[in-house]
């Protein structure tokens, strides 16, 4: 099978997941998004990496970009599954998933929970927002990652700092509950295929109330409850994300939500793959391979129908 790491700049993770495929006897390249180009024509679209036409050698795109690419990400996914090639994860899923609020409305649809969150247009809409979510509180860029553009304001004063900059830059951003009791833990849930295959607890280190990784955040092993498991197995399911990092923190009422990341970070040594043990890569690539089977054996089955339909299916099919 050949394998493409659609990517932009997570090396580390990209490389696992070419060993992985390799060794598992698949052809696998790793193609950065930012040598991509396409032509949109209904005769004949064009898919190139560089100056090589890569339209139709590839059976399956493994998506891995950041948040910074993902409009022209997303556009390129479209462009293999017009060309019929198998992708992992969908283009519409991606989009969800990078926009915060319009990801947690579709929790909401499903009664999920998370922190009580409000948006307004205004700094003086966020201001009167401020009586039902409470303070301290959360303020975050609805397109943030790894903990950069979430601050915690502890009083009407930094709030009002905070939301007035944000404005002044332009940014989309929204205001949320801060769940004190978990005091500085959350938990990262590894999903892969509808399965969660991996948990670990994650502690914030220096009296941060951000307790990621790429901040300085401490991890251990951690076991789901069954109701966590259903919990975030509901919010991937409500994205339509095939593999993601489910973030939660275990308050007084119970696990809250905190965001469905539809890009992971999986290595390193305080990633989820060397703090469990899980083989994160394996279990990614094992279950690509087993969708870009049911993926061209439904376009066969379907072609086949359909030339029947016509009347030109050919003798040996």
């Amino acid at each position: 099978m050949n394998i493409c790491i659609l990517s932009t700049d997570q090396e580390q993770d990209d490389q696992r997941l070419l060993e992985a495929a390799r060794a598992k006897g698949h052809n696998a390249e790793r193609y950065n998004i930012r040598d991509i180009s396409m032509v949109l024509a209904s005769d004949k679209p064009v898919i190139y990496w560089r100056d090589q036409d890569i339209t139709k050698s590839l059976d399956a795109i493994i998506p891995r970009l950041n948040v910074n690419f993902t409009d022209y990400g997303t556009n390129v996914l479209q462009q293999f599954i017009c060309s019929q090639t198998y992708v992992s994860e969908s283009p519409a899923a991606l989009r969800l998933g990078r926009d915060k609020l319009k990801s947690l409305q579709y929790l909401l649809a499903r009664g999920l929970p998370f922190p009580a969150t409000g948006i307004a247009y205004t700094p003086e809409g966020f201001r009167q927002l401020a009586k039902t979510i409470g303070i301290p509180m959360i303020i975050k860029l609805i397109e943030s990652t790894e903990g950069t553009g979430i601050f915690l304001a502890r009083n009407l004063k930094e709030m009002d700092n905070i939301v007035k900059t944000f404005g002044q830059l332009g940014a989309s951003y929204i205001i949320q509950s801060f769940v004190a009791e978990a005091a500085g833990t959350d938990v990262r849930a590894f999903v892969i295929g509808g399965k969660v295959v991996a948990a670990m607890c994650r502690r914030a280190q220096d009296g941060d109330f951000r307790s990621n990784v790429a901040l300085g955040g401490r991890s251990e092993p951690y076991q789901l409850t069954a109701k966590e498991e259903e919990i975030v197995l509901s919010a991937t399911a409500a994205i339509g994300i095939n593999v993601a990092g489910v973030d939660f923190v275990r308050s007084d009422s119970g696990p809250m939500l905190l965001e469905v990341n539809v890009s992971p970070d999986f290595t390193g040594e305080q990633g989820i793959e060397n703090v469990t043990g899980v083989n994160i890569a394996d279990a990614i690539i094992d279950h690509v391979a087993a969708q870009v089977g049911n993926f061209y054996e439904h376009h066969y089955t379907s072609a086949k129908v359909l030339e029947s339909q016509r009347g030109i299916l050919c003798a040996d099919g």
